[in-house]
């Protein structure tokens, strides 16, 4: 299945006004998270008020540049290797994702429609982010001197900015 970015980028911007928006549909993902994936809830310090944001700014962010994998690519590799700071393991990759088409449907749902061809849609692209930080996160010395043209540490945060999932081209 080739990605329908269209399709992605349609319903993320439904998402973000539709049903309460973006606020809303970051702060169902942690309460249905910490619900459905109880052990996870330990590997959060910031609480759901405010890490909703740094959520939908990732999702912002990874929607924004899917057809840029030149920028998109570092942000991810960046992005897993952080997320072993926060302990993150590559089991808890497929809850998120689950989590994440769960809230969705949800969320869309409620105001107008969620298809099957959008859970597919969004299913290939979680697969594809998913797989490229696991990549990163299972060998962080590979991508060192990528994340440093790119404005990152090696630890995946960024140079000089205290806000990692903003993306700058």
């Amino acid at each position: 299945m080739s990605l329908d970015v269209n399709l992605l980028r349609e319903t993320f911007e439904r998402a973000k006004v539709e049903n309460g928006g973006a606020t809303a549909l970051g702060l169902r993902f942690y309460e249905r998270l910490f619900e459905k994936y109880p052990s996870v809830k330990p590997l959060f310090k910031t609480p759901p008020e405010e890490q909703h944001k740094k959520l939908m700014a990732s999702v912002s962010a990874i929607v924004a540049a899917v057809e840029k994998p030149d920028v998109l690519v570092p942000y991810l590799h960046a992005m897993g290797i952080r997320h072993l700071e926060y302990k993150t393991e590559n089991a808890h990759y497929p809850a998120v994702a689950e989590n994440l088409l769960a809230v969705l449907s949800e969320h869309l749902s409620k105001e107008g429609n969620w298809t099957e061809e959008m859970k597919a849609t969004w299913k290939a692209a979680l697969e594809v982010v998913n797989g490229v930080m696991i990549e990163a996160a299972d060998s962080p010395d590979k991508y060192k001197e990528e994340l440093a043209s790119k404005g990152f540490e090696p630890n995946g945060f960024k140079k000089n900015d205290p806000r990692p999932w903003v993306l700058t081209p």
